[in-house]
């Protein structure tokens, strides 16, 4: 949104906005719609189809909690994995490392608790990369929150401890993966607000059963892909490589826009895996 530079008819009451007390906003049509500030209406997702599409066929979905967001740097500290036919894989790991207190205040994962009840990081680091892959190979698209940022920690988790890469137990390509973040973005690019994942669920009406915690973002992610196909039908209607590819030229594009508005916070324009790099823990 932005504010109106001249004069208009607001397009909730009809009434006069005069030049600079009311706000402009992009319709989905391309063009503006002049408001008073008091009557912009709240952003609402389209209304579901009962189109078929990749949405109603069999779905993977991923999530890591982890002890910070640094790739390199960071450590996961639990992960989860499960499907639309109900099989699930659900771990908590000893990353070696003291959980921040920062972290623990996002996803409610102590140190004592990972000593205490955690695997040891090679161990479930490796089953859990050979369940992705097991997924990948046959063709099942997993759904990823923000999977740039899961898929690069786990690479870089699994180069750390000497395992073999989650890429090349794939196959030498990790796909076909769904992005919700992505996807929403390229649909919907001029809504305001946030777009967390409990805020797009609930945008597109998706119960969110505890966020940041791995077991319910894999769920809540997994239900917002279907509700996200079932809201736009060229969504649905692409094939799984199509909309794979798009996700990446849209990913490419939305990085480039960010560094044009904040050039100094450049970023990695690679989807869905960024540049895999080890980096020490600090004091280590």
């Amino acid at each position: 949104m932005a504010s109106n530079k001249y004069p208009g008819q607001c397009g909730t009451c009809a009434q006069r906005v005069p030049a600079g007390e009311g706000t402009l906003t992009r319709t989905d049509a391309g063009g503006w719609v002049t408001y008073h500030p008091h009557c912009v209406p709240a952003p609402r997702a389209p209304r579901p189809g009962e189109h078929d599409g990749w949405h109603r066929r069999h779905l993977a979905a991923f999530d890591v909690e982890s002890t910070g967001v640094r790739t390199g740097v960071d450590r996961i500290v639990s992960a989860s994995l499960r499907d639309t036919s109900g099989h699930s894989l659900e771990l908590l790991v000893d990353p070696g490392v003291e959980i921040p207190a920062e972290a623990t205040a996002t996803h409610g994962i102590t140190t004592e608790q990972v000593r205490a009840h955690g695997r040891p990081p090679a161990e479930a680091l490796d089953e859990l990369a050979d369940a992705l892959a097991n997924y990948l190979r046959a063709g099942i698209p997993i759904v990823i929150y923000n999977a740039v940022y899961d898929l690069t920690m786990l690479e870089t988790e699994l180069l750390r401890h000497g395992l073999r890469s989650l890429t090349d137990r794939a196959g030498g390509a990790l796909a076909p993966i769904v992005d919700p973040l992505v996807i929403d973005r390229h649909v919907d690019r001029y809504r305001s607000g946030g777009r967390t994942l409990e805020q797009v669920c609930a945008f597109y009406g998706v119960t969110h059963p505890g966020p940041h915690r791995a077991d319910a973002d894999t769920q809540a992610c997994m239900d917002l892909a279907i509700a996200i196909a079932a809201c736009h039908r060229s969504i649905a209607d692409a094939t799984l490589a199509d909309l794979h590819a798009g996700q990446a030229e849209w990913y490419a594009e939305s990085v480039a826009y960010f560094a044009s508005k904040f050039p100094d916070r450049s970023s990695d324009p690679a989807w869905p895996l960024a540049t895999v790099r080890v980096e020490e823990w600090p004091g280590a």
